[in-house]
């Protein structure tokens, strides 16, 4: 389904036009919007529907003055000569069929453009010793996260997670007020957003994403659950202290991302398993309490016989006992 963005413009045009961009384009030209990258996009985020004339410039340059852009949403494990061999066999011989997408940097000496979308090509580009081919942009943040979604939004090799971590950054930098926001911007259900989002949470808590050697493998449906779960208390510092321990015995090579989510719902199945209790307490000179612990965790307390207004200091004392030896 071609679905519309607000604005009128479609999902499905604005997604062709980034895809089908003829690389033939002269260095620097002066284009109507409807025929031009960005302007399709502002035309639909902005609800105009008049196209103007647009600058837009196409370099080759080399790779290596090239960084990603902070918000870009592949995982670092992407360039690898492996998982870029495609590109690295095809680029000597057919060329870059098609131009990443660039900012000019002006606030670091190392680099001259920043990608919104083309990592791996820049990675391809690099391990052949071939310029890489990108078309400069000159656009806020939120245009493009926009453009990069259209770009990669039919991608099989971008992973669910990869887009969580993508959404989740994107609302950490307030390149997006709301998560209703991100959803109308991206046509995305607000339902998936807010998944994806809480997913993504659990990778924010250092000792749990240290387990995984490429987060970009760590299955969503998974992920969110144990992160919903974190929000009873108590919770958050179980699985931490559990994956610390999953860290000192980690095997080199790690551990399957499911087996990893796994354990660490295991942890909370387990910490709620105590074990039952009963103990006696003396209250003040004559008085006691009876403490038992079942193993789901309930305590109740019992005064036998009774408790008077001059018990009151005495109560206290035995309740601090009891609280401590509990914990």
């Amino acid at each position: 389904m071609n679905k519309r963005l607000f604005g009128g413009a479609k999902l499905g045009d604005i997604a062709k036009t980034v895809r089908d961009r003829a690389d033939a384009a002269p260095a620097q030209v002066d284009r109507p919007a409807s025929q031009a990258v960005l302007p399709t996009a502002e035309l639909a985020l902005q609800g105009r529907t008049s196209p103007g004339l647009i600058r837009e410039t196409i370099l080759s340059v080399d790779p290596k003055r090239c960084r990603g852009w902070r918000l870009h949403n592949r995982s670092e494990g992407w360039y690898t000569r492996e998982r870029c061999e495609d590109l690295i066999r095809s680029i000597p011989t057919d060329g870059q069929q098609e131009p990443a997408l660039a900012r000019r940097v002006k606030d670091d000496p190392q680099f001259d453009f920043e990608l919104i979308y083309g990592m791996r090509r820049r990675f391809a580009c690099e391990a052949t010793n071939t310029k890489l081919k990108i078309r400069i942009v000159d656009v806020p943040d939120m245009q493009a996260a926009v453009l990069m979604h259209l770009e990669n939004a039919d991608r099989q090799d971008i992973t669910p997670m990869e887009r969580a971590l993508s959404f989740h950054a994107q609302l950490e930098a307030r390149v997006f007020p709301t998560q209703e926001s991100l959803a109308s911007a991206l046509n995305v259900s607000k339902g998936q957003v807010t998944k994806m989002v809480k997913a993504a949470q659990l990778l924010a808590l250092a000792p749990v994403a240290a387990l995984f050697l490429d987060r970009s493998l760590v299955p969503v449906e998974q992920a969110y659950k144990l992160s919903s779960l974190l929000d009873r208390p108590g919770a958050k510092d179980v699985v931490l202290q559990a994956a610390k321990n999953l860290a000192r015995r980690e095997e080199e090579g790690g551990r399957d991302p499911r087996a990893v989510l796994k354990a660490l719902l295991a942890s909370l199945d387990q910490s709620r398993k105590l074990e039952p209790v009963r103990r006696e307490y003396n209250v003040g000179r004559a008085g006691r309490a009876i403490v038992v612990r079942n193993a789901r965790g309930k305590v109740t307390v019992a005064f036998p016989k009774g408790l008077g207004t001059s018990d009151r200091d005495a109560v206290f004392a035995a309740m601090e006992q009891i609280l401590k030896d509990l914990s």
